[in-house]
């Protein structure tokens, strides 16, 4: 009884390893097929028992068996069905079946006796889901018995999706894999991308962003101003002068992050002033080289004018190149540095001269430093002496045998005259010219004037001057009454300077004195010397007869006229002075001679005219008892005047 129960228990777990094995159909030892959970009917292909047979056959079993709680039960699962099958254990079954004994005492689980399944009996649970790729559907692979989503070249994906590195993807939208496996798109800075099955699409900025540079990605929190690279045209100058003379525009190029234009580039401005000279219209205006006079002195920057603003030096219109050096102004007035505003310009006469004596020495012995010419360029015309010359009384260009005469004779450079004190109120020589001998008692070739010199050279007196006084010399009044004035011109010399006038002079002055040997002896009769300063000039205010040089009661400088001072006291010429002035010149000899103090006439002027001074000294009425003047002390003045002559 007790063999029995053990083989079937062996028998039993036998058919559940079998089972366990090779998921194939369970056949108890005793010919059934079992089905998991319910009891089979019929038999097998080896003809064996049913269920029922068996159980029957079970009812046989000694009581010990049955007492002892032991029961056999097998259990078959079959992998392509959900049907099992339980046996009972039967000694007469084959070794392919596989017995399962369980104790009824040890067993936790459900147990089925008599074919007969409970609901709570032991499964071995689903089989593998696969075994290789082809058993797992498109889209899907093998991996440990179980499909998941994966691709392979022998398994693709489905339809509308390709397999790339092993995932299925939707290249049409996907942007690792836009298009193609591997073809990523790059995802731009602050804007959108999208995939449109061929290739990367890039989309619109994100809001408040801008794309100014044209590569991808929106970097601007600015609004695009222009494409980075391109380039305009630009002009910063005034309007209208772009394209005028040597005026051109520029270009100015896009920043490199589209937001603005760059500095503007490559342009030609207008210049504030005019290049001097070279043809190009520098400032633009249409006109080449037309540089504007401001302060209207006729003067630019370009002709060497240094001052056109009233803020440089109050009143440009007087400061150019034509303008004399006014001293201690603080102003360059000539605009020539080379000229100094502290001190006067130096003396260009130094020395005294007797024989050769040049007009141009007498100018400068009357302290006319400056010479020009008439045509001279405007950058350099500065005012000075045009020319100077010797002529004859009536203006004529002397005859070779006159003109030496003048010059070795009748001139002279001088330091002094005489011993009486008498010398140049301006630097160191004076000029001098008579109707004689131009000297005194000390210097060589000295003829007493008293005698005086007949040179034999008769002339006429200025025609303009005869003309504007009735075609005679005029009368004059002396302290005997009104004196006859006598004719001719005798043994004359007239010393013409021409004189550009200095742009800011507005008059002139010079000194002179008149001696005669005539004085006080033949006073009041046709015997009277003459001494003439006739100015050309457009000056208002002048005589009609142009003599700009004559005493306080208009007569001309004569021997007649009230500015004697220097004598041997006579009858009604009192001679205030006394004759000490006319020592060493010959004329204190006999106490019949005289002369005057120092006298200054001062005359108007225009502007930077050219002005003609004809100074002229003769005899009247005879060749003999001969007068002279002394010149000297020239000098401009930025003061109007009046024409007079006064005592210094």
């Amino acid at each position: 009884m007790n063999n029995r129960t053990s083989w079937i228990e062996i028998a039993l777990a036998s058919a559940v390893l079998v089972t366990a094995c090779d998921n194939s159909d369970v056949t108890t030892p005793f010919g059934d097929s079992a089905t998991e959970g319910s009891s089979a009917s019929g038999t097998d292909s080896n003809g064996s028992q049913s269920a029922s047979e068996t159980a029957d056959s079970a009812d046989t079993i000694d009581s010990d068996t049955a007492s002892s709680g032991v029961s056999a039960t097998a259990t078959v699962t079959d992998s392509s069905a959900d049907t099992s099958s339980t046996s009972s254990a039967s000694d007469s079954e084959s070794d392919s079946d596989t017995a399962t004994a369980s104790d009824s005492e040890t067993d936790s689980g459900s147990t089925t006796t008599g074919g007969e399944s409970d609901s709570d009996s032991d499964t071995t649970g689903p089989g593998p889901e696969c075994i290789e790729d082809m058993d797992c559907e498109a889209g899907s692979i093998c991996e440990a018995n179980e499909c998941v989503p994966g691709c392979t070249g022998e398994h693709p994906c489905g339809d509308g999706f390709e397999c790339c590195e092993g995932e299925c993807i939707d290249i049409l939208t996907d942007l690792d894999h836009c298009g193609a496996c591997g073809n990523v798109c790059d995802v731009p800075d602050k804007q959108a991308v999208s995939c449109d099955g061929k290739s990367c699409v890039i989309g619109e900025c994100d809001d408040g962003f801008f794309d100014c540079d044209g590569a991808p990605g929106c970097e601007s929190e600015i609004e695009c101003t222009c494409m980075p690279g391109d380039s305009q045209p630009c002009y910063p100058g005034p309007a209208g002068t772009e394209g005028v003379g040597i005026c051109t525009g520029g270009t100015q190029q896009c920043n490199a992050f589209g937001t603005g234009w760059g500095a503007c580039v490559g342009f030609v401005l207008p210049e504030a002033l005019e290049v001097c000279g070279n043809g190009l219209d520098d400032d633009c205006n249409g006109a080449p080289d037309d540089v504007v006079d401001v302060d209207g002195d006729g003067w630019t920057y370009c002709d060497n004018d240094c001052c056109e603003d009233e803020f440089e030096c109050g009143d440009p219109a007087l400061v150019n190149p034509g303008a004399f050096e006014f001293v201690g102004n603080g102003v360059d007035d000539d605009c020539d540095p080379a000229t100094s505003d502290a001190v006067a310009a130096p003396s260009c006469s130094a020395a005294a001269i007797f024989g050769g004596v040049t007009a141009e020495d007498m100018a400068e012995a009357m302290d006319l430093c400056q010479f020009t010419t008439l045509a001279e360029p405007l950058p350099t015309r500065k005012w000075g002496v045009i020319s100077a010359e010797f002529l004859t009384a009536e203006g004529n260009a002397p005859v070779a045998g006159h003109l030496a005469t003048m010059m070795d004779s009748s001139t002279a450079i001088m330091t002094d005259y005489g011993t009486g004190g008498v010398g140049p109120t301006t630097n160191g020589t004076m000029a001098g010219m008579s109707s004689g001998w131009m000297r005194d008692q000390n210097d060589p070739d000295y003829v007493n004037p008293n005698g005086g010199a007949n040179f034999g050279h008769n002339h006429s007196p200025p025609a303009s001057y005869l003309a504007a006084n009735g075609g005679n010399l005029p009368a004059s009044a002396s302290c005997n009454g009104n004196c006859p004035a006598g004719s001719g011109a005798n043994d004359s010399v007239r010393l013409r300077l021409t004189i550009r006038v200095p742009t800011n002079a507005l008059s002139f002055s010079y000194d002179f004195r008149f001696f005669s040997s005539e004085y006080w002896t033949w006073a009041c009769t046709q015997y009277n010397d003459f001494y003439l300063a006739l100015l050309d000039s457009a000056a208002p205010g002048l005589p009609a007869d142009g003599n700009i040089s004559f005493d306080t009661n208009n007569n001309p400088v004569s021997v007649n006229n009230g500015f004697f001072e220097h004598c041997v006291a006579n009858g009604c010429y009192t001679c205030p002075d006394g004759a000490g002035a006319l020592a060493g010149t010959g004329m204190q000899l006999g106490n019949t001679g005289g002369g005057t103090v120092w006298l200054t006439t001062t005359s108007p002027i225009v502007p930077g005219e050219v002005m003609t001074l004809d100074l002229t000294i003769f005899d009247v009425s005879d060749n003999i008892l001969d007068s002279l003047v002394l010149l000297d002390g020239f000098e401009w003045s930025i003061d109007p005047s009046d024409v007079g002559t006064e005592p210094q």
